[in-house]
């Protein structure tokens, strides 16, 4: 009996590894391809940076992480099929701050909420820089003031489309400032940046990346950025805050989304290989050519992080009277 009791308890201790490995549902992910969802089309700046993120995933991670672009209606054809997926961490979304904190406060009908996603980690901002025609009368924030206030309603704002994150910056300028200008809405950013080029429009707020080449090229001016800080790629171009107007601070940024009920120790593990690539030189140093900026956080900060932001961007829709899009 001694014998048959020792045979059965060696047996059990072997059996207790394995049983704890399948209790574990991150203990061999990835151990099957895993979609990374992009709601942009390809050859953008969210399809770089996507591509980028999903190489050096599967690099971290030991495993198969394929991009899937899922562009169309403002992010919501992606957004609602990552939420629809199976919560099981192998389907996941390349967001934009917009899909969260934007587009809910200008749709009638949402298809999803942010409580059907398990936020997993901030990967990148994007700044913007606030620029004017090359030939217009201002050449600083306060002279521009000035112009403004002796031309009420006379400026004309160039912006990607109405309710889009450019537009919203805009308002955020007029409204920091408290200039009166015309909103004048593109359908999309090469249409605004071609008319800002050709002086048709005086002023726009671009990405960092879009303005730099062309004001370098003496196209337009950059009178200001408005991050926090000054940007390393335009280092001569004051920031808003500095200049006496701290509300003037906005950008979007990227983050990686689960469905809600992907296992919690799935969503720390991919949680932990994102906040070391985000945190590497290499990853830092691709964001910073395509003039993005590398940022990391915890799944709680990242839920902080886009409710503020779309209590901030509700109230500006709201106090600019931008009606919904659809």
């Amino acid at each position: 009996m001694t014998v048959r009791f020792q045979a059965l308890a060696l047996a059990a201790a072997l059996a207790l590894p394995a049983a704890a490995l399948a209790q574990d549902p991150a203990a061999n992910y990835p151990d099957k391809p895993v979609t990374l969802v992009i709601p942009f089309p390809p050859g953008g700046t969210s399809d770089v940076v996507g591509r980028q993120l999903a190489q050096q995933l599967g690099e971290t991670l030991g495993g198969s992480f394929v991009v899937n672009n899922k562009a169309g209606a403002s992010t919501l054809i992606g957004a609602t099929y990552v939420a629809r997926a199976p919560k099981d961490g192998y389907t996941l979304l390349l967001s934009s701050g917009s899909t969260f904190t934007v587009t809910p406060h200008l749709m009638r009908q949402m298809p999803y909420t942010l409580e059907d996603f398990a936020p997993v980690a901030a990967i990148a901002t994007v700044p913007f820089a606030f620029v004017v025609k090359k030939d217009f009368p201002a050449r600083s924030v306060a002279e521009y003031v000035a112009y403004a206030q002796a031309h009420p309603g006379k400026i004309n704002n160039a912006t990607n489309g109405q309710g889009s994150m450019v537009h919203l910056l805009g308002e955020l300028v007029a409204t920091g400032l408290r200039a009166q200008v015309t909103q004048v809405h593109y359908k999309g950013a090469a249409p605004a940046t071609m008319d800002m080029i050709g002086g048709i429009v005086d002023s726009n707020v671009e990405a960092l990346t879009s303005a730099l080449p062309n004001v370098q090229a003496g196209q337009y001016r950059a009178l200001a950025v408005l991050s926090a800080e000054r940007q390393p790629l335009m280092p001569e171009v004051p920031t808003f805050r500095e200049l006496g107007y701290p509300s003037i601070v906005g950008e979007t940024w990227y983050a990686v989304f689960a469905p809600a009920g992907t296992p919690a120790p799935v969503v720390a593990k991919l949680n932990a290989a994102l906040r070391e690539i985000t945190g590497s030189t290499r990853f830092a140093e691709a964001m910073r050519k395509l003039g993005n900026e590398a940022r990391t956080s915890t799944p709680a900060e990242l839920t902080q992080i886009t409710q503020r932001e779309s209590q901030r961007w509700g109230e500006l829709i709201k106090q600019a009277g931008i009606p919904p899009v659809q």
